[in-house]
């Protein structure tokens, strides 16, 4: 199974599965791979947001970032810096680590058999979780129907 997120939902997500789901031995085991690999993903954005910031950002005689007053970084041309980080932000990524196989499906029926009341990022995740395994499964399936032809 192969999952697609966007790297903007990485921490909702987290989140979700974390503090929302709370399974107990084998399948927190594989609800906690599936989290750091997603933190994995998430380190890799945060490195490419910090080198979005300096190629848009004041940098000082060493090459690092300026920060105002407010500790915001001084950024020369915020349209085009904002542009940017949204475009980061709304890119896919693929979840498809073959050692994953096993924790992607314990998660998929841990989030299909939710049945709490979920607002705000947690219903946001849940969604997006619920849509990315449907999507996944949609996808298998087309993949399976050119085999058969």
């Amino acid at each position: 199974m192969t999952i697609k997120l966007t790297y903007g939902d990485i921490r909702i997500i987290n989140n979700f599965l974390v503090q929302s789901l709370n399974p107990k031995k084998e399948k927190s085991i594989h609800r906690m791979r599936v989290v750091k690999a997603l933190e994995e993903k998430q380190k890799q954005v945060a490195d490419e947001s910090n080198e979005l910031m300096k190629e848009f950002a004041k940098l000082d005689d060493e090459g690092e970032v300026v920060y105002l007053d407010d500790g915001q970084p001084a950024i020369k041309d915020k349209r085009a810096f904002n542009k940017a980080q949204v475009a980061l932000l709304d890119e896919e990524f693929v979840l498809d680590d073959k050692n994953l196989q096993s924790a992607l499906n314990t998660v998929k029926k841990l989030v299909n058999d939710y049945g709490k009341e979920l607002v705000g990022d947690d219903a946001i995740a849940h969604f997006t979780l619920v849509e990315a395994f449907e999507n996944a499964e949609e996808e298998n399936t087309e993949g399976e129907d050119k085999d058969d032809e």
